[in-house]
């Protein structure tokens, strides 16, 4: 882990300190801030590696608490603010009051953040986002659907899997191919599920159902 992020960080630090001068020539500032974000996109695809070497290895086990879901939403979206403004991007909340339930915060936000910043992704600007929270006899279920443009049906059953990207993804966004890989593993891990729905220029529903009475899972 070490000797992956010191370089990264290092060259970064670099960077940052040579985009200060005030004399640098344009096009030699531009070239810069191509490397930069370059340097960026690397660590985020490092930092997606450890952790799925972390979330992969023996001893990893998840650090349930009781938590409010629509609170971690809610931190999420105020995250994705930002994201979501450079595009016009509606963010539409409809969180229902619910029970609090045991869950591990941290890998529960990565959930969030992951499925809808994908949706804030693939949504053309001036489209909408919508998260809607409410519960069932025996669930917790958080619905995430957006009016991007899709995924192709031949895709679907693919994006679960490890370093895989739609077709049409690959040179319209950056990413790694494993944020839904992960998604669904946390999700897993506290005895929930995830599904999907989606149809190529209507947009794309994520629905993650947590159980109220939460277990600890063992998936190998």
């Amino acid at each position: 882990s070490h000797d992956l992020k010191t370089p990264i960080a290092k060259i970064q630090g670099v960077l940052d300190r040579v985009m200060t001068q005030s004399d640098l020539p344009t096009e030699l500032r531009s070239d810069f801030v191509s490397l930069k974000d370059y340097s960026e996109e690397l660590n985020r695809y490092i930092q997606s590696i450890l952790k799925l070497l972390r979330v992969e290895s023996r001893d990893f086990k998840i650090i349930k608490e009781t938590a409010d879901i629509n609170g971690v939403i809610e931190n999420v979206i105020q995250r994705l603010s930002p994201l979501a403004k450079s595009k016009n991007i509606a963010l539409n909340l409809n969180l229902e009051p619910m029970f609090l339930i045991e869950i591990d915060v941290t890998l529960m936000t990565e959930v969030f953040l992951n499925i809808v910043e994908n949706a804030i992704k693939y949504t053309p600007a001036n489209g909408h986002v919508t998260i809607h929270s409410y519960e069932t006899d025996s669930d917790v279920c958080i619905e995430i659907k957006d009016s991007g443009e899709g995924i192709a049906p031949e895709d679907q059953e693919l994006i679960w899997q490890k370093f895989v990207r739609g077709k049409t993804q690959d040179y319209k966004t950056k990413g790694t191919g494993l944020g839904l890989y992960l998604v669904k593993y946390f999700i897993e891990l506290h005895g929930g599920r995830i599904s999907m729905q989606s149809e190529l220029q209507k947009g794309t529903s994520f629905l993650v159902q947590l159980p109220i009475e939460t277990h600890d899972t063992d998936i190998s």
